[in-house]
Protein backbone atom coordinates (compact mmCIF):
# COMPACT_ATOMS: atom_id res chain seq x y z
CA UNK A 1 0.00 0.00 0.00
CA UNK A 2 2.87 2.39 0.74
CA UNK A 3 3.99 2.21 -2.89
CA UNK A 4 0.55 3.48 -3.98
CA UNK A 5 0.94 6.58 -1.82
CA UNK A 6 4.50 7.15 -3.06
CA UNK A 7 3.22 7.08 -6.65
CA UNK A 8 0.72 9.81 -5.77
CA UNK A 9 3.45 11.88 -4.14
CA UNK A 10 5.73 11.56 -7.16
CA UNK A 11 2.95 12.93 -9.35
CA UNK A 12 2.92 16.09 -7.22
CA UNK A 13 6.67 16.72 -7.21
CA UNK A 14 8.28 18.97 -9.78
CA UNK A 15 10.97 16.46 -10.73
CA UNK A 16 12.75 13.34 -9.49
CA UNK A 17 15.50 15.23 -7.63
CA UNK A 18 15.50 15.30 -3.78
CA UNK A 19 12.92 17.81 -2.53
CA UNK A 20 11.63 19.25 0.74
CA UNK A 21 8.47 17.62 2.03
CA UNK A 22 6.59 18.82 5.11
CA UNK A 23 4.50 16.14 6.85
CA UNK A 24 1.85 17.44 9.26
CA UNK A 25 0.44 14.95 11.75
CA UNK A 26 -0.75 15.13 15.34
CA UNK A 27 -3.46 14.21 17.80
CA UNK A 28 -3.05 10.45 18.22
CA UNK A 29 -0.73 7.61 17.30
CA UNK A 30 -3.28 6.60 14.67
CA UNK A 31 -2.40 9.76 12.75
CA UNK A 32 1.28 10.02 13.67
CA UNK A 33 2.64 6.49 13.12
CA UNK A 34 1.45 6.25 9.48
CA UNK A 35 3.00 9.67 8.88
CA UNK A 36 6.35 8.54 10.31
CA UNK A 37 6.31 5.25 8.38
CA UNK A 38 5.62 7.12 5.17
CA UNK A 39 8.20 9.79 5.94
CA UNK A 40 10.85 7.09 6.37
CA UNK A 41 9.96 5.66 2.95
CA UNK A 42 10.34 9.07 1.35
CA UNK A 43 13.71 9.50 3.08
CA UNK A 44 14.91 6.32 1.39
CA UNK A 45 14.18 8.00 -1.93
CA UNK A 46 16.45 10.89 -0.95
CA UNK A 47 13.87 13.51 -0.01
CA UNK A 48 14.27 15.88 2.95
CA UNK A 49 11.45 15.25 5.42
CA UNK A 50 10.22 17.74 8.02
CA UNK A 51 7.43 17.17 10.56
CA UNK A 52 4.91 19.41 12.28
CA UNK A 53 2.63 18.46 15.19
CA UNK A 54 0.51 19.90 18.00
CA UNK A 55 1.55 20.40 21.62
CA UNK A 56 -0.06 17.41 23.32
CA UNK A 57 2.50 15.51 25.45
CA UNK A 58 1.46 12.29 23.70
CA UNK A 59 2.42 13.73 20.32
CA UNK A 60 5.87 14.78 21.48
CA UNK A 61 6.41 11.40 23.15
CA UNK A 62 5.65 9.46 19.96
CA UNK A 63 7.97 11.60 17.85
CA UNK A 64 10.73 11.45 20.50
CA UNK A 65 10.50 7.64 20.68
CA UNK A 66 10.80 7.60 16.89
CA UNK A 67 13.92 9.79 16.98
CA UNK A 68 12.22 12.76 15.31
CA UNK A 69 12.23 16.40 16.37
CA UNK A 70 9.09 17.99 14.88
CA UNK A 71 8.15 21.64 14.66
CA UNK A 72 5.68 21.93 17.56
CA UNK A 73 2.71 24.28 17.21
CA UNK A 74 0.86 25.47 20.32
CA UNK A 75 -2.37 23.62 19.56
CA UNK A 76 -3.80 21.15 22.02
CA UNK A 77 -6.90 19.93 20.20
CA UNK A 78 -9.85 20.68 17.97
CA UNK A 79 -11.97 23.74 18.87
CA UNK A 80 -15.02 21.53 18.34
CA UNK A 81 -14.05 18.84 20.83
CA UNK A 82 -13.04 20.60 24.04
CA UNK A 83 -16.24 19.86 25.93
CA UNK A 84 -16.95 23.38 27.23
CA UNK A 85 -17.53 26.84 25.75
CA UNK A 86 -14.53 28.27 27.62
CA UNK A 87 -12.15 25.59 26.34
CA UNK A 88 -13.58 25.80 22.83
CA UNK A 89 -13.03 29.56 22.79
CA UNK A 90 -9.46 29.10 24.04
CA UNK A 91 -8.71 26.58 21.29
CA UNK A 92 -10.18 28.87 18.64
CA UNK A 93 -7.80 31.62 19.82
CA UNK A 94 -4.87 29.17 19.73
CA UNK A 95 -5.86 28.17 16.19
CA UNK A 96 -5.92 31.79 15.05
CA UNK A 97 -2.58 32.51 16.76
CA UNK A 98 -1.05 29.44 15.12
CA UNK A 99 -1.55 30.92 11.65
CA UNK A 100 1.39 33.33 11.98
CA UNK A 101 3.81 30.70 13.30
CA UNK A 102 2.86 28.06 10.73
CA UNK A 103 2.95 30.60 7.92
CA UNK A 104 6.38 31.83 9.01
CA UNK A 105 7.74 28.26 9.24
CA UNK A 106 6.44 27.36 5.78
CA UNK A 107 7.77 30.63 4.36
CA UNK A 108 11.27 29.85 5.66
CA UNK A 109 11.19 26.12 4.84
CA UNK A 110 9.76 26.56 1.32
CA UNK A 111 8.52 22.96 1.02
CA UNK A 112 7.90 21.53 -2.43
CA UNK A 113 5.00 19.48 -1.08
CA UNK A 114 2.89 19.35 2.10
CA UNK A 115 1.37 16.03 3.21
CA UNK A 116 -1.38 16.14 5.84
CA UNK A 117 -2.25 13.07 7.89
CA UNK A 118 -5.44 14.48 9.34
CA UNK A 119 -6.40 15.83 12.72
CA UNK A 120 -6.88 19.39 13.98
CA UNK A 121 -3.24 20.31 13.34
CA UNK A 122 -3.78 19.94 9.56
CA UNK A 123 -6.26 22.79 9.14
CA UNK A 124 -3.95 25.83 9.06
CA UNK A 125 -1.25 24.19 6.90
CA UNK A 126 -4.05 23.27 4.46
CA UNK A 127 -5.27 26.88 4.25
CA UNK A 128 -1.74 28.27 3.92
CA UNK A 129 -0.81 25.75 1.21
CA UNK A 130 -3.76 26.93 -0.85
CA UNK A 131 -2.76 30.60 -0.46
CA UNK A 132 0.85 29.87 -1.37
CA UNK A 133 -0.13 27.42 -4.12
CA UNK A 134 1.99 24.65 -2.63
CA UNK A 135 0.92 21.15 -3.76
CA UNK A 136 -0.87 19.38 -0.90
CA UNK A 137 -1.95 15.79 -0.25
CA UNK A 138 -4.19 14.68 2.61
CA UNK A 139 -4.34 11.08 3.82
CA UNK A 140 -7.58 10.10 5.59
CA UNK A 141 -7.21 7.06 7.87
CA UNK A 142 -10.92 6.57 8.57
CA UNK A 143 -13.87 5.40 6.50
CA UNK A 144 -15.69 8.63 7.37
CA UNK A 145 -13.96 11.81 6.23
CA UNK A 146 -13.04 14.22 9.03
CA UNK A 147 -13.89 17.93 8.90
CA UNK A 148 -10.45 18.94 7.63
CA UNK A 149 -10.65 16.27 4.92
CA UNK A 150 -14.01 17.59 3.71
CA UNK A 151 -12.65 21.13 3.57
CA UNK A 152 -9.54 19.87 1.77
CA UNK A 153 -11.69 18.25 -0.92
CA UNK A 154 -13.54 21.53 -1.50
CA UNK A 155 -10.21 23.36 -1.77
CA UNK A 156 -8.98 20.97 -4.44
CA UNK A 157 -6.43 19.01 -2.41
CA UNK A 158 -5.53 15.46 -3.43
CA UNK A 159 -7.29 13.10 -1.00
CA UNK A 160 -5.95 9.58 -0.36
CA UNK A 161 -7.91 7.14 1.78
CA UNK A 162 -7.22 4.13 3.97
CA UNK A 163 -10.34 2.27 2.86
CA UNK A 164 -12.08 1.67 -0.47
CA UNK A 165 -15.08 3.68 0.74
CA UNK A 166 -14.98 7.01 2.57
CA UNK A 167 -18.23 8.62 3.64
CA UNK A 168 -18.52 12.38 3.21
CA UNK A 169 -16.30 12.89 0.16
CA UNK A 170 -16.46 11.89 -3.49
CA UNK A 171 -13.05 12.72 -4.96
CA UNK A 172 -10.43 10.42 -3.47
CA UNK A 173 -8.09 7.56 -4.26
CA UNK A 174 -7.87 4.42 -2.13
CA UNK A 175 -4.26 3.64 -1.18
CA UNK A 176 -4.45 1.94 2.26
CA UNK A 177 -2.50 2.89 5.38
CA UNK A 178 1.30 3.05 5.71
CA UNK A 179 2.08 0.72 8.63
CA UNK A 180 5.22 -0.50 10.32
CA UNK A 181 6.73 -3.66 8.88
CA UNK A 182 6.17 -6.66 11.19
CA UNK A 183 9.24 -7.93 13.04
CA UNK A 184 8.03 -11.24 14.43
CA UNK A 185 9.92 -12.87 17.30
CA UNK A 186 9.44 -16.23 19.03
CA UNK A 187 6.66 -16.70 21.57
CA UNK A 188 9.24 -17.44 24.27
CA UNK A 189 11.15 -14.22 23.58
CA UNK A 190 7.96 -12.18 23.39
CA UNK A 191 6.75 -13.41 26.79
CA UNK A 192 10.13 -12.69 28.32
CA UNK A 193 10.20 -9.14 26.96
CA UNK A 194 6.65 -8.61 28.27
CA UNK A 195 7.78 -9.91 31.70
CA UNK A 196 5.18 -12.68 31.49
CA UNK A 197 7.43 -15.74 31.19
CA UNK A 198 6.56 -16.77 34.78
CA UNK A 199 2.82 -16.45 34.19
CA UNK A 200 2.18 -17.77 30.69
CA UNK A 201 3.57 -20.87 29.00
CA UNK A 202 4.53 -20.54 25.32
CA UNK A 203 2.16 -23.40 24.49
CA UNK A 204 -0.90 -21.58 25.86
CA UNK A 205 -3.33 -19.66 23.65
CA UNK A 206 -3.06 -15.91 24.12
CA UNK A 207 -5.68 -13.23 23.51
CA UNK A 208 -4.14 -9.78 23.11
CA UNK A 209 -6.31 -6.76 23.93
CA UNK A 210 -5.37 -3.24 22.91
CA UNK A 211 -7.28 0.02 22.76
CA UNK A 212 -9.34 -0.43 25.91
CA UNK A 213 -7.82 2.67 27.48
CA UNK A 214 -9.56 4.73 24.77
CA UNK A 215 -12.85 3.08 25.46
CA UNK A 216 -15.18 2.78 28.38
CA UNK A 217 -16.01 0.93 31.55
CA UNK A 218 -18.54 -1.34 29.73
CA UNK A 219 -15.80 -2.54 27.35
CA UNK A 220 -13.41 -3.32 30.20
CA UNK A 221 -16.12 -5.22 32.07
CA UNK A 222 -17.04 -7.17 28.92
CA UNK A 223 -13.44 -8.24 28.36
CA UNK A 224 -12.82 -9.18 32.01
CA UNK A 225 -15.99 -11.27 32.16
CA UNK A 226 -15.03 -12.94 28.88
CA UNK A 227 -11.60 -13.82 30.29
CA UNK A 228 -13.25 -15.35 33.36
CA UNK A 229 -15.36 -17.56 31.09
CA UNK A 230 -12.38 -18.58 28.91
CA UNK A 231 -10.19 -19.85 31.75
CA UNK A 232 -8.18 -22.06 29.37
CA UNK A 233 -6.80 -18.99 27.54
CA UNK A 234 -4.49 -16.20 28.70
CA UNK A 235 -5.58 -12.57 28.21
CA UNK A 236 -3.04 -9.74 27.91
CA UNK A 237 -4.55 -6.28 28.40
CA UNK A 238 -2.39 -3.55 26.90
CA UNK A 239 -3.46 -0.22 28.37
CA UNK A 240 -2.17 2.84 30.20
CA UNK A 241 -3.34 1.53 33.56
CA UNK A 242 -1.77 -0.65 36.24
CA UNK A 243 0.64 -3.54 35.82
CA UNK A 244 -0.67 -6.69 37.47
CA UNK A 245 -1.39 -10.38 36.96
CA UNK A 246 -4.74 -11.71 38.07
CA UNK A 247 -5.27 -15.37 37.18
CA UNK A 248 -5.45 -15.58 33.39
CA UNK A 249 -5.70 -11.77 33.11
CA UNK A 250 -2.46 -9.83 32.65
CA UNK A 251 -2.44 -6.03 32.62
CA UNK A 252 0.49 -4.21 31.02
CA UNK A 253 1.25 -0.57 30.32
CA UNK A 254 0.81 0.70 26.77
CA UNK A 255 3.84 0.53 24.50
CA UNK A 256 4.85 2.08 21.19
CA UNK A 257 6.87 -0.86 19.86
CA UNK A 258 4.09 -3.35 19.12
CA UNK A 259 6.23 -6.12 17.61
CA UNK A 260 6.60 -7.92 20.94
CA UNK A 261 2.90 -7.70 21.76
CA UNK A 262 1.71 -8.83 18.32
CA UNK A 263 4.24 -11.69 18.33
CA UNK A 264 2.59 -13.06 21.46
CA UNK A 265 -1.01 -12.97 20.17
CA UNK A 266 -3.08 -15.83 18.80
CA UNK A 267 -6.14 -13.57 18.63
CA UNK A 268 -6.28 -9.78 18.78
CA UNK A 269 -9.17 -7.76 20.25
CA UNK A 270 -9.00 -4.06 19.47
CA UNK A 271 -10.87 -0.85 18.88
CA UNK A 272 -11.57 0.11 15.28
CA UNK A 273 -9.01 2.84 14.65
CA UNK A 274 -7.83 2.86 11.05
CA UNK A 275 -4.14 2.35 11.80
CA UNK A 276 -4.74 -0.43 14.33
CA UNK A 277 -6.88 -2.37 11.86
CA UNK A 278 -4.28 -1.87 9.13
CA UNK A 279 -1.62 -3.35 11.45
CA UNK A 280 -3.87 -6.33 12.21
CA UNK A 281 -4.14 -6.99 8.47
CA UNK A 282 -0.38 -6.62 8.03
CA UNK A 283 0.32 -9.10 10.85
CA UNK A 284 -2.48 -11.42 9.67
CA UNK A 285 -3.70 -12.00 13.23
CA UNK A 286 -7.29 -13.24 13.64
CA UNK A 287 -8.94 -10.07 14.95
CA UNK A 288 -12.13 -9.13 16.76
CA UNK A 289 -12.74 -5.42 16.53
CA UNK A 290 -15.09 -3.57 18.88
CA UNK A 291 -15.89 -0.07 17.62
CA UNK A 292 -15.82 2.83 20.07
CA UNK A 293 -19.49 3.96 20.00
CA UNK A 294 -18.59 7.59 20.81
CA UNK A 295 -16.15 8.07 17.94
CA UNK A 296 -16.84 11.16 15.80
CA UNK A 297 -19.66 10.45 13.35
CA UNK A 298 -19.34 6.76 14.33
CA UNK A 299 -16.29 6.48 12.08
CA UNK A 300 -14.99 3.44 13.97
CA UNK A 301 -18.13 1.51 13.09
CA UNK A 302 -17.59 2.32 9.41
CA UNK A 303 -13.90 1.36 9.75
CA UNK A 304 -14.93 -2.00 11.18
CA UNK A 305 -17.30 -2.70 8.30
CA UNK A 306 -14.62 -1.87 5.73
CA UNK A 307 -12.11 -3.99 7.67
CA UNK A 308 -14.15 -7.20 7.53
CA UNK A 309 -14.73 -6.73 3.78
CA UNK A 310 -10.97 -6.76 3.21
CA UNK A 311 -9.68 -9.12 5.92
CA UNK A 312 -10.96 -12.70 6.00
CA UNK A 313 -9.76 -13.15 9.60
CA UNK A 314 -11.56 -10.02 10.78
CA UNK A 315 -14.73 -10.08 12.91
CA UNK A 316 -16.92 -7.37 14.44
CA UNK A 317 -18.39 -7.51 17.96
CA UNK A 318 -20.69 -5.03 19.69
CA UNK A 319 -19.57 -3.49 22.98
CA UNK A 320 -23.01 -4.23 24.44
CA UNK A 321 -22.86 -7.90 23.46
CA UNK A 322 -22.86 -10.74 25.96
CA UNK A 323 -19.49 -11.99 27.25
CA UNK A 324 -20.66 -15.56 26.55
CA UNK A 325 -21.05 -14.67 22.86
CA UNK A 326 -17.60 -13.08 22.74
CA UNK A 327 -16.12 -16.13 24.46
CA UNK A 328 -17.77 -18.37 21.85
CA UNK A 329 -16.35 -16.26 19.01
CA UNK A 330 -12.84 -16.46 20.49
CA UNK A 331 -13.12 -20.24 20.85
CA UNK A 332 -14.24 -20.59 17.24
CA UNK A 333 -11.27 -18.51 16.04
CA UNK A 334 -8.87 -20.72 17.98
Amino acid sequence: MTSSIINEVLKKLKNNSPQKILIVSGGTGGHIFPAIVFGNELKKLGHEIFYMCGSRPLEREIYTVSGIEPNVINLFGSPLGAGSIKKNFGRVLDLIKSFAKINSYIKILKPDLIILFGGYISFMPLIISRFKQIPVILHEQNAVAGRVTRIAEKLGATILTAWPNCKGIKNFKYVGVPVREPVKISREEALKLLNLENFIKPSQKIIGITGGSLGSVPLRELLIKTAEICKEYEFIFLSSGEIKNDGNKHFLKSRWDMNTFYSACDVLICRSGGSTLAEAIKWDIPTITIAWPKSAEHHQEYNAQEFIKIFKNGHVFNENGAPEDLASLITNLL
